[in-house]
């Protein structure tokens, strides 16, 4: 599985929303499901997944789609 394929599956999962739900132009206002503690789950996915850790100033940044892909591109995550 591509990184990108295991980056909307990850987001699927958590949020409980389909594949075509995934835009980067989603936010938390969009995603009801996207709580502090499902935001949590995600990044603890996203570590455990793409095996490295986020700073907290990394996790609080990610307040949409597109910001959660640019930090992970910071990791090397080909998106």
């Amino acid at each position: 599985m591509s990184q990108e394929a295991t980056f909307k599956s990850i987001v699927c999962e958590i949020f409980g929303i389909q594949e075509g739900d995934v835009a980067d132009t989603k936010t938390p206002e969009d995603i009801e499901s996207w709580t502090s503690v499902t935001h949590m789950q995600l990044v603890a996915r996203f570590e455990e997944s793409f095996k490295f850790q986020f700073d907290v100033e990394e996790i609080t940044e990610m307040d949409s789609i597109a910001s959660m892909k640019n930090v992970l591109r910071k990791h090397g995550v080909d998106l």
